[in-house]
């Protein structure tokens, strides 16, 4: 959702929703002065009051899930999904945590997928499931939650002196898993704050900007849109930073960041809520331009929005992108170079950019 673009088809019905917070309440107890320094580069708790918000009862996030699922079949959803996955049986602690092959998916059926919603959620309620549910752009399809997001970033902005036109693209995504549940290792394009509502996990995150956690082939490769590039490696131990999250504690992820999370004993609620700068986009274009021109056996510097041909990289996969109006909007641009021809006219434009006025 850019900030061009503030509503979609199914919120269309609605009218002036409002945060389910009193209106002079903040979702933040308090940001610290570490916290704004911080902010967009390293991890960092912070206290919230979400966690008696009547949004997330189980009751009520089943009938998000269901507004979702049928948003999706009427085909009104833009990005908005439901993700449902069991854990396989017998998996030691290493191949829970390292791959998504862990996770089997699971798939409704045409005609009763609403009873079988019920179920899944009555048996998270029992404590007898092994699930794990993703309630992907919330926003996109349920007007409290999406005025609950635009509180959130909106104070986010005010702490940090983030720039609300900066924002390129947002969303949020509601979490609902089985005790003892692993989320396996990766990463995010965006920047996020997890907010743990119910329950308790341990979130271990990962040094985005060390290199050998993560390697600029690695980066390029996921910002080209392999979604699996990034992939835990046993000499990685030891390298986490471990964030329990308790009812009422957040913790922000930088973009890029590896992480890997565990469920306590109970059935956890978490809410994610995730945007990208103009900025930020502009730096995965630029790994887009490098990787087209690593194809035709070139060697690209790492990007650096510094540097007048990088920024000129940017704006010509921008240009082909269009308007940053749904999630996969970011590779619009380069699967649009695709085709052979337009590849070699778009690899000319990479390598003989006209000279910026002032680089």
């Amino acid at each position: 959702m850019g900030a061009e673009m503030s509503t979609f088809p199914i919120l269309e019905t609605f009218s002036n929703a409002k945060s389910t917070l009193s209106s002079n309440a903040s979702v933040f107890a308090e940001w610290l002065p570490e916290h704004i320094e911080k902010f967009a580069r390293k991890p960092f708790l912070i206290s919230h009051v979400l966690a008696q918000n009547a949004l997330f009862q189980l009751p009520r996030l089943e009938r998000l899930a269901k507004a979702i699922h049928a948003a999706r079949i009427e085909g009104q959803a833009i990005d908005a999904q439901l993700k449902l996955r069991r854990d396989k049986p017998n998996l030691d602690a290493l191949q829970a945590m390292s791959c998504w092959g862990a996770k089997s998916p699971i798939a409704l059926s045409k005609e009763r997928w609403e009873h079988e919603l019920s179920v899944l959620f009555n048996e998270l309620d029992d404590g007898r499931s092994t699930i794990s549910m993703m309630l992907s752009f919330a926003n996109q399809v349920d007007p409290e939650f999406d005025a609950l997001m635009g509180q959130i970033i909106g104070e986010i902005a005010a702490a940090t002196g983030l720039c609300a036109s900066d924002v390129a693209f947002k969303g949020m995504t509601v979490i609902v898993s089985a005790p003892r549940a692993v989320t396996p290792y990766h990463n995010d394009r965006e920047q996020n704050v997890l907010f743990q509502i119910r329950g308790v996990k341990d979130v271990y995150l990962y040094d985005q900007n060390d290199p050998f956690i993560l390697t600029q082939s690695v980066i390029e490769a996921f910002q080209i849109g392999n979604d699996g590039a990034t992939r835990y490696r046993a000499e990685l131990a030891g390298r986490e930073a471990v964030y329990r999250l308790e009812p009422g504690l957040a913790v922000h992820h930088p973009a890029l960041a590896p992480h890997w999370v565990k469920n306590g004993d109970g059935v956890s609620v978490s809410l994610a809520v995730y945007f990208t700068t103009r900025s930020m986009d502009d730096l995965a274009r630029i790994h887009q331009a490098n990787s087209i021109l690593r194809q035709l056996g070139l060697r690209p510097a790492a990007p650096d929005l510094s540097r007048g041909s990088d920024r000129l990289k940017a704006a010509f996969l921008r240009s082909l992108s269009g308007k940053r109006d749904c999630d996969r909007a970011l590779f619009r641009g380069l699967h649009r170079l695709k085709s052979p021809a337009r590849q070699l006219r778009g690899a000319w434009t990479l390598l003989h950019p006209q000279r910026p006025s002032a680089a």
